[in-house]
């Protein structure tokens, strides 16, 4: 018994996958290992940041007060190497950007604006205001206010964020896992010499590298023999370990495609079989126990096309991410193109 010839149409098809699919579970993960997955949990900034009043530039920090008088340098602040006196009056330090603001001054000057002679600094900025120059503790993000919300994919920008504010872990959703089985007695690894009748498997190849570009790398792959005993042996060890098993080849209706009938006798639920497109007419969507199941076509074009158009809106629906199908944009081509 075959799955069920529900012959849909491609925007169907989305939208079944996405009503059937739900979300995984979340796990804490450290944070240097969590780049492209999706936070799980609105993330609190643990300090203020900046954590102290630090200067903005290189120059020199004063009380405003003493704005019009002679200043005698008594110290310098680096980053990592505070002044630990307090500013008096009359009194002002060379500073460095990052550094920390000492008790007592309130504004940086910029030390191209300056004159210093004998540790005697005089002010030429004529329209500087009190405050300039200065990063206020707490001015990026104060202490227990949301950092990163829930449901944000971990990137370049979000990592250093989250580690400018010393996190180390943080709760995202679970990646998950992926058991392809290839079927084709016909197929062949790359390099081993061919014979009469045989080609190079490439879906496996081409299906791993698609799947690591969506951050996946927890991925079995079994090469599955034409046959029904074989077939359904290791489609029943798929499920049990993974979240989603993708069969390769076998989906259509011939002699030797299999993939069908066992998914029929092991009471697999069909979503939908076949949808209106090409390449990739035969695509199977369906669920068994927690497992999601794809049947997609043996053509190498066809695989890629099924699981840019269908199978990445699955992993990312399981993910929870923001944006559960790729991007589209219209260009013009560059000569005409015919197709039968």
């Amino acid at each position: 018994m075959s799955p069920k010839n529900n012959f849909i149409a491609v925007e169907k098809a989305l939208q079944l996958i996405i009503k059937t699919v739900k979300p995984g579970s979340s796990n804490s993960r450290v944070l240097a290992n969590a780049s492209g997955q999706v936070t799980s949990e609105n993330i609190l900034s643990p300090y203020n940041s900046p954590p102290f009043s630090n200067s903005a530039m290189d120059g020199y920090a004063f009380r405003f007060a003493d704005i019009n008088s002679s200043l005698k340098v008594v110290g310098e602040s680096a980053a990592g190497k505070s002044y630990s006196k307090t500013i008096k009056r009359g009194e002002a330090i060379r500073i460095f950007t990052g550094a920390e603001i000492p008790t007592g001054a309130d504004t940086v000057v910029m030390k191209e604006k300056v004159t210093v002679e004998n540790n005697d600094l005089i002010i030429n900025d004529v329209s500087i205001l009190k405050g300039a120059n200065i990063r206020k503790e707490g001015s990026q993000i104060k202490k227990g206010k949301i950092a990163v919300k829930k449901g944000v994919v971990v990137n370049p920008g979000v990592s250093g964020f989250l580690a400018s504010l010393g996190v180390e872990k943080i709760k995202v959703q679970q990646l998950p896992s992926v058991t392809l089985l290839i079927t084709g007695d016909e197929l062949i690894a790359p390099g081993k010499k061919l014979k009469q009748g045989q080609i190079y498997e490439s879906n496996s190849l081409t299906l791993v590298e698609a799947l690591k570009q969506q951050q996946i790398s927890d991925i079995k792959i079994v090469h599955v023999k034409d046959n029904f005993s074989d077939t359904k042996r290791a489609y029943l060890k798929a499920i049990k370990n993974s979240d989603f098993v993708f069969f390769t080849g076998g989906i259509s209706v011939g002699d030797y495609d299999f993939v069908g009938s066992v998914l029929a006798k092991t009471n697999t639920q069909c979503i939908f079989y076949k949808v209106k497109q090409k390449p990739g007419k035969p695509l199977y969507f369906g669920v068994k126990n927690k497992s999601y199941v794809f049947g997609l076509p043996g053509n190498p074009a066809s695989v890629l096309t099924c699981f840019y158009e269908f199978v990445i809106p699955a992993l990312r629906k399981f993910q929870n991410h923001p944006q559960v199908y790729l991007s589209e944009i219209d260009l013009p081509l560059t000569v005409s193109v015919k197709k039968k």
